[in-house]
């Protein structure tokens, strides 16, 4: 079985990767290996594991919390996931066992590389700013909503990779975490406002707006790159990709209006 598909966990265990995983969240994990391999940072397959391990539980967090319609019920909710990774006690019957099983991993890995109590303080901001975006009316806030995210993302990775991170590295992702993030946002935009998860209409300036913050961030994180060949080839691959899938994601968006 491909890196993609299962990723070791242990000695003996392996977790395999289950249909509900979304691509990007896959993409996180390939993207991972580049940029490190780019700074000449080398893995470990327990360090490839972790990383997994954090990537899946932040993924099936974010997708069964998306799926939340009342604001009371996504609080409960974030405050039985903070209280399992803290190992509180708490109502156990707002946890699916996916994601019981992903929380339990990921409070293994945090004990186990003693950034427990900081994680989790970046894990509740993160949960925090989530519902901020979420119920945002205004495009401002929302960028900026963005870009926090991105920004607590990296150094949740960051904390994960202490041992080994480059202060070079480190710099390079903190950069990164904005614009490919807002770009995240940008190209999801349409699909989010459908189901809910956007109480902006992502209309004409909405997608100016986004597309200009991207712009404005990505231009100097080139400037720094640009003496790094491998940096480059995968910035314009992650472009072009970015570019292919938010096109598709607008076409998909509009399908129910043709039918």
């Amino acid at each position: 079985m491909s890196l993609a598909n299962e990723w070791r966990t242990g000695v003996e265990e392996r977790l395999a990767v289950g249909a509900f995983i979304r691509p990007e969240y896959l993409a996180l994990l390939r993207d991972l290996q580049t940029l490190t391999h780019s700074f000449g940072i080398t893995l470990s397959p327990d360090q490839h594991a972790d990383a997994a391990t954090l990537v899946f539980a932040i993924e099936c967090v974010d997708r069964w919390l998306d799926a939340i319609p009342h604001s009371s019920d996504r609080k409960r909710f974030s405050d039985a996931v903070m209280k399992r990774l803290e190992g509180a006690s708490f109502d156990d019957r707002c946890l699916v066992p996916e994601l019981a099983i992903r929380l339990s991993r990921l409070e293994g890995v945090l004990q186990v590389r003693r950034i427990s109590i900081p994680s989790c303080g970046v894990i509740r901001e993160l949960l925090a700013n989530s519902e901020v975006m979420r119920r945002t009316r205004n495009t401002a806030r929302f960028v900026d909503g963005a870009c926090r995210e991105g920004c607590l993302m990296v150094e949740l990775l960051l904390l994960l990779l202490r041992q080994i991170a480059t202060p070079e590295f480190g710099r390079f992702m903190r950069r990164l975490s904005e614009p490919a993030n807002l770009a995240d946002k940008l190209r999801d935009a349409r699909r989010d406002y459908a189901k809910g998860e956007l109480a902006i209409r992502p209309g004409f300036f909405f997608h100016l707006w986004l597309a200009g913050a991207v712009i404005r961030r990505i231009f100097p994180l080139a400037v720094v790159s640009a003496h790094n060949p491998r940096l480059v080839a995968w910035g314009f691959r992650s472009l072009f990709t970015e570019l292919i899938l938010f096109r598709f994601s607008k076409s998909r968006a509009r399908e129910p209006a043709r039918q």
